[in-house]
C-alpha cells in the first residue's frame, strides 16, 4: 500500500509593531533565517489594517508608542482577531501599563526592552507551539460536541448512557491515538489537553489532575524513579480521573466518607473502567496499570487486588496520598474542606494503613521545600497596595506549604506567588483585591500561578 506524502507544515506569522524602524529593522534580522513569515508596522493603526488583510499567528508590540499605545492596540488586535498570540515589549517602568494590557490585550507573555535574543526567539517558539495546540484541542473540543449532540437524542436507562459515554471515549482514545502516532514529541501535551476534556464532565473537578500529576512526578524524582516511569505516573496523574465518566452525578457529587459499602465499591470501579480505556494503548499501558491500583491500601484492604506494601507500584502509591491529600483539602472527602495542616496529618495518621510512609514523607518534603531567596525586581512595588506586608522575623518562624490557588483567601499569610517562575509577590497578607488580580492574570494568560503559604496565618 502506498503512502500518503506527508503534508509540508504551513510557516507561522509574525508582526512585528513598533514605532522605531531601527527596531523593526534588528527584528526582521533577528528572525531571517527561522521559518517565519514576517509582517512588520510602525503603528497600531497599520497593524490593524495587516491583521485585515492577512493571518497572522503572533503578534509581538511595543508597549510605548505614539497616537495608540501597545496595550490599547493589543485590547483592539483581541477583538479583531482573538485567535493569535500576543507578546507585549515593555520596560520595568511600564509595569501598571503591562498590567492593563494583561487585562485588556489579554497577552500571553511579556518581555522587558532590551530584550535577550535567545529568550525572545524561545518565546515566539513557544507562543507558535501554543497556538498549534490550542487549535489541536479545538478540534478535539468539536469532536466532542458533535458526539454529545447525539447522546441527547436518547432518553434510555442510566446503563445506556453509560455505555453510550464509554463508547465515545473509546472513540475519542482511538482518534487520540492515531494522531499521535505523527504528532511524536507531542503526546504529552496531547494527553494534557485530553485531561482538560475530561474536566468538562460536570462533577469532575477541573485542574485536579493537573496538581496531581506535577506533585506525583516531583515525588518519583525524590525517590530516584527513571525516566520512563516518570512519564507513566505523569500520564497517569492526568488521566486518572477518566473512568469517572461514566460515573452517575450522584456518585460524583457526594463525599466519600458518606457513601455506603455497595455505592463507595460502584465508586472506585472507576479506576477499573479507566484501566480498560487506556491498556489498548501502548505508551498508556503503563499508566493505566497504575491507575487500576489508584485505590490499594498499604495493609491490603484496598480495592480492586487487595495488594500488600510494595506489591502495590510505586506510582499508584504516590497517586494515592496526593489525590486523598486533595480531596481532604476540597471537601471531596469528608464534604467540608480542610486546612492545608489538617489534611497532611490526615496523611500521617493514615501512614502504614493507608499509605505508604516512605511516600507521605516524600510528599510533605515537596510541599515544605522552598526556593532559595530571590531578589525581586520593581514588579515587587507594584502591589504594595495590593496587601500588606508581613513581619520578617515572623514569617520565616513558620513551615511552608504549596497549596492549589483555588484554594487562596484573603487573610492567608503568603510566602511566594509565581508565574511562569517569575515572582509576582513575596512575603504579604493578601486581601480580595490581590486575588483578583491573580486570578485575572491566570485567565488571560492561561497559566496557573504557584502559591505558597505559611502555616498559622488563615
Amino acid at each position: 500500500m502506498n503512502e500518503l506524502p506527508l503534508e509540508t507544515p504551513k510557516p507561522a506569522t509574525l508582526l512585528f509593531v513598533d514605532d522605531e524602524p531601527n527596531i523593526l529593522k534588528s527584528l526582521q534580522r533577528l528572525f531571517r533565517s527561522a521559518d517565519y513569515i514576517i509582517y512588520t508596522a510602525e503603528s497600531g493603526v497599520t497593524g490593524l489594517e495587516i491583521l485585515k488583510q492577512q493571518a497572522i499567528d503572533v503578534i509581538i508590540s511595543d508597549m510605548r508608542m505614539p497616537q495608540m499605545n501597545g496595550a490599547e492596540f493589543l485590547a483592539l488586535a483581541a477583538n479583531q482577531c482573538p485567535e493569535t498570540i500576543r507578546i507585549l515589549l515593555t520596560g520595568y517602568a511600564d509595569i501598571e501599563s503591562t498590567i492593563a494590557a494583561v487585562n485588556k490585550g489579554k497577552i500571553y507573555s511579556y518581555l522587558n526592552k532590551p530584550w535577550e535574543d535567545n529568550e525572545l526567539k524561545i518565546q515566539i517558539a513557544n507562543a507558535v507551539e501554543q497556538k498549534k495546540l490550542r487549535e489541536e484541542r479545538q478540534q478535539l473540543f468539536e469532536i466532542i460536541n458533535a458526539q454529545n449532540a447525539q447522546l441527547k437524542d436518547f432518553n434510555a436507562r442510566l446503563e445506556e448512557k453509560v455505555e453510550q459515554r464509554t463508547a465515545q471515549l473509546k472513540l475519542t482514545l482511538s482518534q487520540l491515538d492515531n494522531a499521535n502516532k505523527s504528532l511524536g514529541k507531542q503526546y504529552t501535551e496531547t494527553v494534557i489537553a485530553f485531561a482538560k476534556i475530561i474536566e468538562m464532565r460536570p462533577g469532575i473537578k477541573s485542574g485536579r489532575s493537573k496538581y496531581i500529576a506535577e506533585k506525583a512526578v516531583l515525588v518519583a524524582r525524590e525517590l530516584g524513579v527513571d525516566a520512563e516511569e516518570k512519564k507513566s505516573i505523569l500520564y497517569a496523574g492526568m488521566l486518572i480521573q477518566i473512568g469517572k465518566m461514566s460515573l452517575p452525578d450522584s456518585l460524583l457529587n457526594e463525599p466519600m466518607l458518606s457513601l455506603s459499602s455497595i455505592y463507595k465499591h460502584s465508586y472506585f470501579k472507576h479506576a477499573v473502567e479507566g484501566e480498560a480505556l487506556l491498556k489498548g494503548l501502548a505508551q498508556l499501558k503503563r499508566a493505566s496499570i497504575l491507575i487500576r491500583h489508584q485505590y490499594e491500601r498499604y495493609d491490603g484492604e484496598g480495592f480492586p487486588d487487595g495488594l500488600t506494601k510494595q506489591n502495590i507500584p510505586l506510582g499508584s502509591r504516590i497517586l494515592r496520598v496526593i489525590a486523598d491529600y486533595l480531596s481532604y483539602i476540597e471537601g471531596v472527602m469528608t464534604g467540608e474542606a480542610m486546612s492545608v495542616s489538617d489534611a497532611l496529618s490526615r496523611l500521617m495518621v493514615g501512614k502504614a494503613n493507608y499509605y505508604d510512609p516512605d511516600v507521605v514523607d516524600i510528599f510533605i518534603k515537596v510541599l515544605k521545600d522552598t526556593s532559595t531567596e530571590i531578589e525581586l525586581p520593581a514588579v515587587e512595588k507594584s502591589w504594595k497596595t495590593s496587601c500588606v506586608v508581613a513581619e520578617p522575623d515572623i514569617a520565616v518562624a513558620r513551615p511552608v506549604f504549596e497549596i492549589p490557588w483555588r484554594q487562596l483567601e484573603a487573610g492567608m499569610e503568603v510566602e511566594s506567588v509565581y508565574f511562569e517562575n517569575k515572582p509576582y509577590v513575596r512575603n504579604c497578607i493578601v486581601n480580595e483585591k490581590m486575588i483578583q488580580a491573580i486570578d485575572a492574570l491566570r485567565e488571560n494568560t492561561g497559566k496557573s500561578p504557584t502559591v505558597k503559604i505559611r502555616l498559622g496565618a488563615k
